[in-house]
């Protein structure tokens, strides 16, 4: 059979290239923990940025909406705080 063949030859080969065949009874080894942690740590890096990349546009177009306000000759573009003005 075609199939028998060919596993004997991938087995010859690994044989030759001194890689053992994969057993089935062997537990699977832990992987490190830099490969656990990883993606996750990858992930806050990404939300931090995207965090921190929306409060700098967000302060900025801010920004621009009161200077085009000043610059179209307006006097009350800068929001005024009342709540701590005393009678």
């Amino acid at each position: 059979m075609p199939g028998r063949i060919t596993d004997e030859l991938r087995r010859i080969t690994r044989e030759q290239g001194g890689v053992a065949a994969p057993s089935d009874d062997a537990p699977a080894a832990p992987e490190p923990k830099a490969r656990r942690y990883g993606p996750l740590i990858a992930l806050g890096v990404l939300l931090v940025l995207v965090g921190v990349g929306w409060l700098i546009v967000s302060r900025v177009m801010e920004m621009s909406r009161i200077q085009d306000c000043a610059m179209s000759g307006r006097k009350n573009c800068a929001p005024v705080d009342t709540s701590g003005a005393q009678p």
